[in-house]
Parts: C-alpha cells; structure tokens; sequence
C-alpha cells in the first residue's frame, strides 16, 4: 500500500461508535460504559472499531476528522499498517450487552472458508467480561465425548444446549473462543469483544424468536455443522499472569496467531512501548486515561476507543486519577 506524502499519521485516533440494534440487547452500555445511545432502542452491539461490510468506523475528531477507518488505511497504507498488502484495518473491537439470550451460533475458521464458503471469513474471538450478573455465565463448546451427529440430532429437535458446556463468569474474565466453537451468551453480561475482522456467523438455534418482520431469524444449520470443531482442545476461560510494574500492572489476555490482547492498570504514568503495530486502546474501568505525545495531549473516557499508530513517537500514557483500565489489542506480526 502507498502512504499519503501530505501527513505524517503520527498521532492518535478517536473511533466513533456505530450501534447496533439486537433482539437480545438492553440499555447496559450505558449503566456500564456511560454511552449515550439512540433512544427507544435495545441495543446490543457497539462497534468501537470496525472496518467490514456490515460497518466501517469513522474518525471523531483531529486532523481525519469525517474519514472513514477504510478511507484512513487506504490513504495512509504503510503509515498505519506497516508490511500489510491489504487496505483493510485487521481487527473488530465492539462491546455487547446481552439482555436476553443469544443465538446457538459458530463462527468458521478461514480453512473452512477457503473449501467451502469463499465470500465468508474466519473469525476467532476473545470476550473481556466488564460486567456480570450473579449467575453470569456462557456457554463455550459441547460436552465432552459429543459427536457431530448428536449435534446434528439436538439441532433438529431444539435440545442443543443440553449437551453445551455451561462456564459461569465474573467482572474481569477473559473467555477465548476458537473459530470452531459452537458458543451462546447468556443474560446479565456487558463485555468488549475482540475479533478477527469478520461477521460470519451460522446460527443454530435462535429460541424461535422472530425478527422485524414477524419472521423467524434465518438458521444457518450445514455451514455451521461444516464449521463445528466438536472436541474442545483451548479452555474457556484463560489464565493471564499479572505482572507488576512501577506503573501498575500488565497481563498478556491472548497471544495467537490473528492478535494479542494486554490489560494495563495503570496508577502511574509510563511510556508507549507498542510502535510496531497499530493498537486499539479501549478505556475499561476507572479514570480517564491521558495520552501526550509530542508536546500535544489528550484524555480518553470510560467506553473511549482509539488507535495508536505505530507512527506515534515518545507517547507516555497516565491516568487522570487514583487508576483506569485499559485494554490494548493490535494484530499480531
């Protein structure tokens, strides 16, 4: 990809927000997050950064502010992405407040793609549980000892939960989720997803709800049985290892292949040690987060999202108070 002579991108980038209306989402981004969102509306998904066809970001503010994420990356090529030949940004950051239960659903890996599904993507995840009710909790793969034909079989009759397993979670969990893993959320959870940049997802089972338009939601049952990893080989829930610093602490949530996610908590300020890769920066919990960089500064709210090009030089991040959280997700090398 070709760079934009006229700007140097080394500065950060506040994403706006794109919701997203569900059947199963609430009012909880903003007792959680403090989001302001469309009024009367039951919203489940905020796309913090997103740059796929069901959705692309738009800068909020500074010198881009208006572009769209797509327009950003194919104008500033190497400057945001370095090394990549493509013109899409590698990463899908959203939260998502579950009111009711989730569909049965599967996302595909991209070998299944490539065989079978060529205008699908693969798409693995990874869920941060900001938010939990009592008995929270997901369900993550089926049971073991499960064959694809049971599935097949509880698929038919409704019964497919039955033989899931069930994972209660807590404010702070981090669940990862395969593409393969037949997965659902269940009410009472605010979380920040993040994901290969991709929608794709087959649907087994929806509760028979109905959509809009008095219709039954649209079941995906071959693909998904096509794209079931049945034998659970990753754990639900990970186990980072906190490692203190003198400005708080760091843990390593997830290191594959697509991305790497950090949490940082922060009480003291430190230096920005990410300039090889674009970072999505997500504001999780406590004080604002400030950002100064060449002379220049910026604060970030509870629910804020940016992108730290690698372009940006001598940052240093603090908090704005006693602490805030922040989540740090950037596409692996």
């Amino acid at each position: 990809m070709n760079s934009s002579p006229d700007l140097l991108l080394n500065f950060p980038l506040r994403c706006r927000p794109l919701y997203k209306a569900k059947i199963w989402g609430g009012r909880g981004l903003e007792r959680v997050l403090g989001k302001v969102l469309p009024p009367g509306e039951l919203i489940g998904e905020s796309w913090e950064v997103a740059d796929v066809p069901a959705g692309c970001s738009s800068i909020a503010d500074g010198p881009l502010a208006g572009l769209t994420l797509r327009e950003v990356t194919q104008q500033f090529g190497e400057q945001l992405l370095p090394g990549s030949e493509s013109a899409e940004f590698p990463l899908l950051v959203k939260f998502l407040d579950v009111q009711q239960m989730s569909s049965v659903q599967v996302h595909p890996t991209a070998d299944v793609c490539s065989r079978l599904y060529p205008l699908e993507r693969g798409k693995t995840e990874t869920w941060i549980i900001l938010d939990a009710a009592p008995d929270a909790a997901v369900l993550h793969g089926v049971q073991e000892g499960v064959t694809l034909e049971e599935i097949r079989g509880r698929i038919t009759d409704g019964s497919i939960m039955q033989i899931m397993r069930r994972i209660g979670v807590a404010h702070g969990d981090v669940v990862h989720l395969p593409a393969g893993t037949l997965h659902a959320l269940l009410p009472g959870v605010v979380l920040l997803e993040v994901q290969e940049p991709s929608d794709s997802t087959f649907r087994v089972h929806d509760h028979d709800r109905i959509d809009a338009d008095g219709l039954p939601r649209e079941l995906h049952v071959n693909q998904a049985l096509e794209s079931i990893h049945v034998r659970q080989t990753d754990a639900a829930i990970m186990a980072p290892v906190v490692e203190s610093r003198e400005w708080g602490t760091r843990e390593v949530l997830v290191n594959i292949n697509a991305y790497r996610v950090e949490r940082l908590k922060l009480t003291g300020m430190t230096e920005w040690r990410y300039g090889d890769a674009p970072a999505v920066v997500v504001v999780t919990a406590g004080d604002a987060l400030a950002v100064r960089w060449g002379g220049e500064e910026a604060v970030y709210h509870l629910g804020e999202t940016f992108i730290m090009p690698p372009a940006v030089e001598n940052a240093a991040i603090r908090s704005e108070g006693s602490s805030v959280e922040i989540i740090v997700a950037f596409p692996s090398e």
